[in-house]
């Protein structure tokens, strides 16, 4: 072959392979530009606080999930949870903690999805209370309670309740007389155990903001 051809083809060969090198150094400065693009979209689109199903659904509540009360300074951890079932019928209460080195802060928060709708009710215990469910109507601090159900159901609890894993639960719930968002409520666990007294109020699923782990 001619020295002159055989220079002439290496040099197109040369240019080829240069050719290609920059078409795919192209390509992946474009795939990279677009997916930057992508993201850039997603972050102004998607707000991953946003309450919704997909980050703030109390159905989905679980220990080690993060809890944002409206109008309650600080986070709240979910510490445990008691998952309470009667005759089919289901239901969650939940310990919320949300205590630091100034002291002790901690809620019961219960999820029931009944015939009316989602209730969420955020609930404190009332230590050494004496009141008990003997009466269909009893008092606690210049409000009148009217007793609207009671029962036995069975329990599992996960992560910290200070609950046996599993056992049966006596509880009886209470109804303001006059009507309102006010709740009143007494939970036994096992025979032996003596009535635990918490007061609760409703509140709306907009007012949480919950960071599922």
């Amino acid at each position: 072959m001619d020295v002159g051809l055989l220079a002439t083809v290496l040099v197109l060969l040369v240019v080829l392979v240069l050719v290609a090198v920059a078409v795919v150094v192209l390509l992946a400065v474009l795939r990279r530009r677009r997916t930057e693009q992508g993201l850039a979209e997603r972050a102004r689109t998607v707000d991953p606080m946003a309450a919704g199903p997909t980050v703030s659904d109390p159905r989905r509540l679980k220990p080690g999930d993060v809890v944002r009360l409206s109008g309650e300074p600080g986070d709240w951890v979910v510490r445990g949870t008691l998952a309470f079932e009667q005759d089919g019928y289901r239901w969650k209460e939940h310990l919320l903690d949300g205590s630091t080195a100034a002291g002790e802060r901690r809620h019961w928060l219960s999820v029931e999805d009944g015939e009316g709708g989602l209730e969420l009710v955020l609930w404190d215990r009332l230590p050494g209370s004496d009141l008990t469910p003997d009466a269909r109507e009893v008092a606690h601090d210049g409000v009148a309670y009217r007793r609207d159900e009671r029962g036995t159901a069975r329990y599992a609890s996960t992560g910290t309740t200070g609950a046996a894993e599993s056992g049966t639960a006596e509880y009886a719930d209470y109804l303001p007389s006059g009507g309102g968002d006010a709740r009143l409520s007494f939970e036994r666990y096992g025979s032996s155990g003596s009535w635990e007294v918490s007061t609760g109020r409703v509140v709306l699923a907009e007012s949480l903001t919950i960071l599922h782990s």
